[in-house]
C-alpha cells in the first residue's frame, strides 16, 4: 500500500510544470537632464560676442558670455594717489567717505595764479590766451625757471599749469613771459606758486574692477576701473565673464549677441553632468523588483559595447499614465560616464 501510494505522489510531481528561474527586468529610458540651472545676468550691461551653442560641453570655469561695463579711463598722465574703491563698492558710498574712487597727481605738481598786472606796456601783452605756453621766472632768484602753460582765463587774471622747473618752490613769486630769453618787453604778468591739488575720479554704480594700484605711474588713457549700474552679488567684482558654474551641458541659449541685458535676466540654462541620469518608465507590477539604492547595468544604444553601472535614486511616487496602465519614472544615475548626453536612449536590467 505504501509502495502504491508512494508512485502516485511521484507521478503526480512528474506531471507539475516545471518554473524557469525568473528573469531579470528590462526597461527602457532616456538620459535626461533631472535638474537644471539658470544662467542668470550678474549685472545690467550689452552681451559681447560668443561662441558657446545650445549642446555644447564644458568645464567648470569655462567661459559662457561677457558683459560689457562703463570704463573709466585716465584723462593725464600722472600718479595714481590712494585707491579707495574696491570691487563691489558702490562708488557713491565710497566717494562720500573719501571723496573718490581714487585720486591722480600730474607729473608736476605746482600751478600759478596770475594777473596782467604789471605786464609790459604792449596792449598785446595784456591779452592772455589758454593754451599758450609760457616762460616763467622767480622774482628773487632768476636761476629758479621753468615752463607752463595757461589753463583759463578771465579778465586781467589766468592760471598757469607748471609743466617743467628748476627749484621752483611753494607760494614764490614769479613773473611770466612769452620768450624764453624772459626780454622785458614779453612779460605778461606775475603771480605766485600754489600746490597743483590732486584731481578726485569719479563714477556712478558700482565697482567691478580696480585696475590700479596706490602709487603706480599711469598715461592718459589707461584703465583705471569697471562700473556696473547693480549692486553686485556678495559685494564680489570680477572681468564681466559669465562662466559656466560646473561641469555639464549648456542646454538653451537666451541672451542675444550686442543686446542690452538687465540684472537677473536668463542667458542659459545648465545641466550639471551628476544630473544627466537615465529616466525609465516602470509598469506598476515591476516595481516590487525595484528600489532606491539598488545597483542595475545600463546599456546607451549608442554604445552597447560599453555597459555602464547606475544606482537607482528615485522611485516616482506618482503615476505617468500611458493610457493602457500605469506607469511610475524611476531615475537612474550612472557612475562617471563620460559617454552620456542628453537625449541618449538607454536600457536598465534589474
Amino acid at each position: 500500500m505504501k509502495k502504491k501510494m508512494m508512485a502516485i505522489l511521484v507521478m503526480a510531481a512528474m506531471a507539475l510544470p516545471v518554473c524557469a528561474p525568473a528573469e531579470g527586468i528590462r526597461i527602457d529610458g532616456t538620459i535626461e537632464a533631472v535638474k537644471t540651472q539658470s544662467i542668470l545676468a550678474p549685472h545690467s550691461g550689452r552681451v559681447g560676442d560668443y561662441a558657446v551653442r545650445a549642446g555644447d560641453e564644458l568645464r567648470a570655469g569655462e567661459e559662457l558670455f561677457t558683459i560689457s561695463a562703463q570704463k573709466v579711463y585716465a584723462d593725464f598722465d600722472g600718479r595714481i594717489t590712494g585707491v579707495f574703491a574696491q570691487p563691489g563698492d558702490s562708488a557713491a558710498s565710497v566717494e562720500e567717505r573719501y571723496g573718490a574712487l581714487c585720486y591722480m597727481e600730474r607729473d608736476t605738481l605746482y600751478a600759478a595764479d596770475c594777473t596782467t598786472s604789471g605786464a609790459a606796456s604792449d596792449n598785446e601783452n595784456k591779452i592772455v590766451h589758454v593754451g599758450e605756453i609760457v616762460h616763467i621766472c622767480s622774482e628773487s632768484n632768476d636761476k629758479r625757471q621753468g615752463t607752463a602753460v595757461v589753463t583759463s582765463v578771465s579778465g586781467k587774471n589766468y592760471t598757469l599749469e607748471v609743466l617743467s622747473y628748476v627749484d621752483i618752490r611753494l607760494s614764490e613769486d614769479i613773473e611770466v613771459y612769452r620768450e624764453e630769453n624772459f626780454r622785458n618787453a614779453s612779460c605778461i604778468g606775475r603771480g605766485d606758486i600754489r600746490r597743483l591739488d590732486p584731481v578726485a575720479v569719479t563714477a556712478q554704480g558700482y565697482v567691478r574692477a580696480v585696475h590700479v594700484t596706490d602709487g603706480q605711474m599711469v598715461s592718459r588713457g589707461d584703465l583705471l576701473f569697471e562700473i556696473v549700474p547693480d549692486a553686485l552679488e556678495d559685494m564680489k567684482g570680477g572681468d564681466g565673464s559669465v562662466d559656466m558654474p560646473a561641469d555639464g551641458v549648456v542646454l538653451s541659449i537666451s541672451a542675444e549677441r550686442g543686446a542690452q541685458i538687465d540684472k537677473d535676466a536668463r542667458m542659459a540654462t545648465v545641466c550639471r553632468r551628476e544630473d544627466m541620469q537615465l529616466v525609465c518608465r516602470a509598469d506598476e507590477e515591476d516595481l516590487s523588483a525595484i528600489e532606491p539604492g539598488m545597483t542595475v547595468m545600463v546599456t546607451l544604444d549608442a554604445y552597447r559595447d560599453a555597459p555602464a553601472e547606475g544606482t537607482v535614486v528615485n522611485i516616482a511616487a506618482a503615476s505617468a499614465e500611458d493610457g493602457s496602465s500605469a506607469g511610475f519614472d524611476v531615475t537612474i544615475r550612472l557612475k562617471d560616464n563620460a559617454l552620456v548626453r542628453v537625449g541618449m536612449h538607454a536600457t536598465a536590467e534589474f
